[in-house]
């Protein structure tokens, strides 16, 4: 498994004090409100572009496509919504709040932090092939350009 996040040890989530923990969410919050707007971006590029696309590419696969970005548009929402439930449980832990074992939420944030590397890696291979699809029609209308002009 390739590590979300450069740190000082494997250990790290069990290891690091709570407001270490707190900055690492932190940064997991932002890293994750970006990959929602990538993948609504991807979602826009091929509903701007779905009759292009139609003409290189099955109607089926792109239906199919579209699914895969709805599936990880969810995802990344309910991701979303893991982090600010940790952050509001560490902001307790900090404040000496949280009624529940500390121990057991460290292990649920390196799950969170599993969940959120395999989104990534999913959201990267739709981004690939969305833009792989764009590429083909912004190519092939360069070519009927150029040649309509000369």
């Amino acid at each position: 498994m390739k590590n979300y996040r450069i740190k000082p040890t494997a250990n790290y989530i069990k290891e690091a004090n709570w407001d270490e923990l707190y900055i690492l969410i932190e940064h997991w919050k932002n890293d994750i409100a970006f990959y929602l707007f990538d993948i609504k971006f991807l979602e826009t590029l091929i509903e701007s572009h779905f009759s292009e696309l139609l003409e290189y590419e099955n109607l089926d696969e792109l239906r199919e496509l579209q699914l895969e970005i709805f599936e990880l548009k969810n995802q990344c929402e309910y991701i979303q919504q893991r982090i600010q439930l940790n952050l509001d449980n560490i902001v307790k832990i900090i404040d000496k709040t949280y009624k529940h074992n500390t121990a057991e939420f460290r292990i649920e944030n390196e799950q969170l932090e599993d969940d959120i590397i395999s989104l990534i890696n999913n959201e990267r291979e739709v981004k690939n092939v969305v833009f792989r699809m764009i590429k083909e029609i912004l190519e092939n209308e360069k070519s009927k350009k150029t040649w309509m002009f000369n």
